[in-house]
């Protein structure tokens, strides 16, 4: 199993274009950060964290999208049917090394944004209440900056596995790559865009409820997310992590 995940990970990750777009995406994570005071430095780390979400966005779909629809394209499909426990164990490495890959892809770009931040600083005033940063102002939050990047990192790690079961899914049921790359895309798209409609009407903080929140979590403490959508939200993180590796496997089975 080990070796199938290694291969898997390998094979979504080291493609020329998926190398080429992770060096540029990081790249303007870094230089996106600019010295201004502390305080407005610190509140980019999270404004333009966020604001890099269609970046991952794309190449977590690059990755998932021709997962299961190259093997079809190239029979490969048929030849892992025919072993007796081949067809589970691809499945189950392919989500692991997906969830593994979002996650490598997702953290590099966050922790770009933290870093380029932090060492204007020297490391110097992780304690700030985010209540002293513009991007939180109004939540009167007392969770200190590296509290929130800390909170950020656990939940961009299960957001990527999140998504990775689903761009999995939408691979096993689909005969063309830009299916999946499409409406994964929407999913994960559409609550980015709806944030600035929503918001001049005050519903913003409903957005809570769908995984892109769910993964960066800091839009949960500017925008005073009730406690009751977090909880409904790891409801939704948890069912889709189990439903959808079963759909993945019957998707796979009957292709």
């Amino acid at each position: 199993m080990g070796t199938l995940i290694k291969l898997e990970l390998r094979k979504m990750l080291l493609k020329k274009r998926m190398l080429i777009v992770l060096a540029g995406s990081l790249f303007l994570s870094f230089v996106s950060i600019r010295a201004f005071s502390i305080e407005e430095t610190y509140a980019d780390i999270f404004s333009k964290g966020y604001g890099l979400v269609p970046l991952m966005g794309i190449m977590m779909f690059m990755m998932f999208s021709g997962s299961y629809t190259l093997e079809y394209s190239s029979n490969i499909s048929g030849l892992i049917k025919t072993t007796k426990n081949g067809k589970k164990q691809i499945v189950l490495a392919k989500s692991i090394a997906a969830g593994i890959g979002a996650t490598i892809i997702n953290l590099s770009v966050f922790l770009t944004v933290c870093l380029s931040a932090l060492t204007k600083y020297n490391f110097a005033g992780l304690d700030l209440p985010l209540k002293s940063l513009w991007y939180f102002g109004k939540s009167g939050s007392n969770i200190t900056v590296i509290q929130m990047i800390l909170i950020m990192i656990v939940t961009i790690t299960i957001g990527s596995f999140f998504f990775a079961q689903l761009g999995l899914f939408l691979s096993s049921i689909s005969k063309s790559a830009a299916i999946p790359f499409i409406f994964g895309g929407l999913i994960m798209g559409v609550p980015y865009v709806l944030e600035g409609v929503l918001k001049g009407m005050g519903f913003a903080k409903y957005l809570g409820l769908t995984p892109l929140w769910g993964m960066m979590s800091c839009q949960f403490i500017r925008y005073n997310v009730a406690f009751t959508s977090v909880l409904a939200l790891l409801g939704i993180f948890v069912a889709g992590m189990i439903v959808f590796p079963k759909l993945t496997y019957r998707g796979f089975i009957k292709e």
